[in-house]
């Protein structure tokens, strides 16, 4: 009884407003005696009435001030749910960590953040008619984006609705990339200037992940590039929040007024009219029902330089000439700004970028990196806690069940490869997470992930219809509403590959044709009501921009198609590569392959079927040389053991060898084939192999001195490898003292190298010649590989080392002074350089280019990496000598006479290294 009293008096308190933290409610309750289940019980009608309170304190503040809230903000308040509040010493007041959910609070707290976005700004003789439109901006912003939307994601009643962005906001990393014709041409100013000193060297290496809120403190204009789900859009939305919520301490930018929009729609505009950016930015939100001079906004802060413009998804823009439209009025209109100190951020997936990639003027580009564990971590515990903060409040019980879900939530994500490969993209990191919550088991490869997200969200697409009154029109079987989606996603690709966006319109008379061909008796009711399902629903597919429709995320537009199509076969796998023969090779169609290759075997357990279809793909070979073959290595990868016969996975690797060491085949698609081949486990049978080079006269340099080598050596077929330098780490190399020089040691003890600098992602492939290793890493490999059993007896008074200028240049070019191993003229089908005409693509498999085989039988003596030599390059023993020219480098830094010096203790992504099998001479 005492606990209904206690409960009234705080409802009571809580609808006057007096109360505003969960903290209070559970306390009191407990000091009545109330248990756990009478506490979470009153959690709903407390929420309420907080609610309420809310509303009637929202009221009576707008009635003090003399005008009464908008109903935007009267919803605000029905939704919201309570939190903890702080004061100001002003005495106004706002909500913790910027989780503002009240109205009241949201609007009284905009109103002082608008003031001091004004007050940035150096005209401001309107700002008494603009203070209210900057505010209703920003209660715009807040109530647009403040939470993330997991509607139509398969949302249990076990999660929370509103988790706030901010709370649950992981910083994000990016590699810094220089605008176009820079890039290249620095490496290649790292591999041929003089270095002045340490510094020099450190400011010229390619970057290292860096914090894009740092990149953008440091530029005018960043441009973000990632894959789908990366998290570039969250970022946008994470910045506008933060200056809408007056955080812009944490961002560093100063008061700015936000602008954020989508380029799709600019497009669109443009596709209709010649619109300038401005102009269209006002009537964009005129146009979403904002009856607010949002140009008068933006061009009084655009004059102040305090304005921040998030224009996102470049790549949304369909038609390549509109694209290039669209960049050229964003660039101009970037660089006539910026000179006023505005910044600018710009969004796009990497395919459809480089064919419109701007250059101008302090525009630096920058690539997002997936989640490392930190950054899992991260997420993983901000997510837990708003869940069961939400749930429970701020308890003590809140806090224990948040600990335990974390740890099992990553236990989950960390107990295969397949699920941790997935969780390093945000996007699906949140719906592993949202499926981890709901008690479903998470699978390992990822199209059975999409399969049970999309099972999942039908089926509580269906039940939500039936919550709510409305009858499911079908029958709810997953496969009977796939046999609608998957071929409406499929049409989707066809008429918008790689964008997904459609005019409602056409989208309502291709839903009508499938009814019809379902047999429904009435197509044009069941089109509409289905549509008003998914969107009111599910929300697959949302309304994006006027009258365009897309599905919630390109991806699953993509798993449907590919589910189209193998449905569509029925067991056959002639269907599918006949399909499937007509995109090979279209970037827009990649994934759609892959998971059709994937829901065959695995989903539909027709393993037989889909290696027939990669088997058949590769005899055919459509598409440009080499594509085929690369395509249903990558099938193969993401299905094989389950989804495709050893069969199968033989002679598709068959064929990659093929294709990469081809000479008809382009430079990434071979790189693209020694790739799968590593992650395949396949090495050349002769990796460890050396070839012996007789002792002679040879001609040396560019001046082709006659010189003499008196004795026989043999040098390694290949570079060594990243399979062949884990066994020396795994041998302890990077522990055991006599293995190094004393110089080295202590290198490796300043600098505390456990492995080489770049061992991680494309670089540790293991076929691919190891990189970022230092002079002293190499010698250090060399001594511990002298200790070991090799594939040639070691002569008396020879020893396992790095070679010689002399011998790397006669083992490279022979006796008759060639420029290149293979003769004088240069073309790339020998060796992997860069070029203007050229762009990199980074290092191949040691075994990619036979066609560069040196007169002795050694490979890669030329591109690739720059190899350490034993010898000086200077009297004073300053720098050691590499050679051979990289796969950043132009052609003719890999002429066989060129040398290069380079600082021993460094080690960069172009150098790598053969040992030679020689003279144990101590001084070179």
């Amino acid at each position: 009884m005492k606990s209904w009293i206690v409960f009234f008096i705080v409802a009571v308190l809580l609808a006057a407003g007096a109360f505003t933290s969960e903290f209070w409610v559970p306390t009191l309750l407990r000091f009545v005696g109330a248990n756990t289940d009478t506490i979470q019980g009153f959690d709903s009608l407390v929420q309420l009435l907080f609610a309420l309170g809310s509303i009637l304190s929202g009221l009576l503040a707008y009635l003090r001030r003399g005008e009464l809230p908008p109903v935007e903000a009267v919803q605000k308040g029905r939704d919201s749910v309570g939190r903890d509040k702080k004061t100001h010493a002003e005495g106004k007041s706002t909500a913790i960590d910027g989780d503002v959910s009240e109205s009241t609070i949201i609007n009284a707290e905009t109103v002082v953040i608008a003031e001091k976005i004004l007050d940035s700004f150096s005209h401001r003789s309107s700002k008494p008619n603009l203070e209210k439109a900057t505010t209703a901006y920003l209660d715009y912003l807040l109530s647009r984006h403040r939470y993330l939307n997991f509607k139509g994601m398969g949302v249990s009643d076990r999660v929370p609705l509103r988790l706030p962005l901010l709370d649950l906001y992981v910083p994000l990393k990016a590699h810094l990339e220089m605008p176009e014709g820079e890039t290249w041409k620095r490496g290649l100013r790292l591999a041929g200037r003089e270095l002045a000193d340490d510094d020099d060297a450190e400011a010229m290496r390619l970057s290292e992940p860096q914090p894009v809120l740092d990149l953008l403190q440091e530029h005018d204009g960043l441009i973000i590039l990632g894959d789908p789900g990366a998290g570039k859009t969250t970022f946008l939305k994470y910045v506008a929040l933060s200056l809408a919520v007056g955080k812009s301490a944490d961002l560093g930018l100063g008061e700015r007024l936000p602008i954020l929009v989508p380029l799709s729609a600019y497009a669109n505009a443009l596709g209709e009219d010649d619109i300038r950016l401005d102009d269209f930015i006002a009537e964009f939100f005129h146009d979403i029902g904002s009856d607010l001079p949002i140009g008068v906004l933006l061009a009084e802060a655009l004059d102040a330089g305090a304005a921040l413009i998030l224009l996102d998804g470049l790549d949304e823009v369909k038609e390549v000439g509109l694209r290039h439209t669209v960049v050229e009025r964003v660039t101009d209109f970037y660089a006539f700004h910026r000179q006023t100190g505005n910044k600018f951020i710009l969004t796009s997936r990497v395919i459809g970028y480089r064919s419109v990639r701007p250059n101008v003027e302090g525009l630096a580009e920058c690539t997002l990196v997936d989640f490392e564990e930190d950054e899992i971590e991260s997420f993983v515990h901000r997510w837990t806690s708003a869940l069961e903060k939400q749930a429970q409040g701020e308890t003590v019980v809140a806090q224990t069940d948040a600990q335990r879900e974390q740890e099992e939530l990553l236990e989950a994500i960390h107990q295969n490869p397949g699920v941790r490969q997935l969780a390093a993209n945000p996007l699906l990191l949140t719906i592993l997470a949202l499926m981890k919550r709901q008690g479903v088991t998470l699978p390992e490869r990822r199209v059975e992930l999409y399969d049970q997200y999309v099972r999942t969200l039908l089926s509580t697409w269906n039940r939500a219809r039936s919550l709510s009154g409305r009858a499911p029109s079908r029958d709810p079987d997953v496969i009977r509403t796939l046999r609608i989606l998957a071929p409406l996603a499929l049409w989707m690709h066809e008429v918008s590959p790689g964008v997904g966006l459609v005019k409602r319109q056409d989208l309502r008379r291709k839903l009508v044709a499938l009814f019809q061909e379902r047999g429904e008796h009435e197509p044009e009711v069941a089109a509409s009501s289905f549509l008003m399902d998914v969107r009111d629903y599910a929300a697959l597919l949302l309304e994006r921009g006027s009258g365009q429709y897309g599905f919630i995320h390109l991806t699953f537009e993509e798993y449907l198609a590919a589910v189209a199509i193998a449905l569509d076969a029925q067991g056959d796998a002639r269907p599918v590569v006949d399909y499937l023969n007509g995109v090979i090779g279209e970037q827009a169609w990649r994934e759609v392959v892959l998971l059709t290759v994937s829901y065959l075997g695995i989903i539909q357990q027709l393993d037989t079927v889909a290696g027939e279809v990669v088997e058949t793909l590769v005899e055919e070979k459509p598409g440009e040389p080499g594509e085929a073959a690369v395509l249903s290595g990558e099938a193969v990868l993401d299905a094989y053991p389950q989804g495709v016969p050893p069969r199968s996975k033989t002679r598709v690797m068959e064929a990659l060898v093929e294709t990469m060491q081809s000479a008809e085949v382009s430079p990434e698609l071979r790189r693209r084939a020694g790739l799968l081949l590593g992650s395949f486990g396949w090495r050349p049978n002769d990796l460890d192999a050396f070839v012996e080079v007789p002792a002679g006269t040879f001609l040396y340099g560019d001046d082709k001195d006659e010189r003499e080598i008196s004795y026989r050596y043999w040098v390694t077929k290949y570079p060594v490898t990243n399979a062949q330098y884990t066994r020396f780490i795994q041998a302890g190399g990077y522990q055991q003292q006599d293995y190094w020089s004393e110089a080295g040691w202590q290198q490796r003890e300043k600098k505390s190298w456990e492995q080489p600098r770049y061992w991680k992602g494309e670089y540790s492939n293991p076929i691919f010649p190891v990189v970022g290793v230092s002079w002293y890493e190499a010698e250090a490999y060399c001594n511990w590989l002298a200790r070991q059993e090799l594939t040639i007896p070691i002569p008396k008074g020879y020893t396992v080392r790095l070679p010689t200028e002399e011998e790397w240049e006669r083992a490279a070019r022979g006796t008759d002074g060639r420029e290149y191993p293979w003769m004088d003229e240069f073309d790339f089908i020998y060796a992997n350089v860069s070029e203007e005409m050229f762009e990199g693509i980074g290092t191949t498999a040691i075994c990619t280019y036979p066609q560069g085989e040196s007169p002795t039988g050694a490979w890669d003596m030329s591109g690739n990496v720059f190899e350490w030599t034993n010898s000086w390059f200077d009297q004073e023993r300053k720098y050691r000598v590499v050679r051979g020219g990289s796969c950043i480098s132009y052609h003719r830094y890999a002429r066989c006479a060129f040398r290069f010096r380079y600082y021993p203790r460094l080690g960069d992504n172009f150098n790598g290294f053969r040992v030679v099998v020689s003279l144990a001479d101590s001084d070179f």
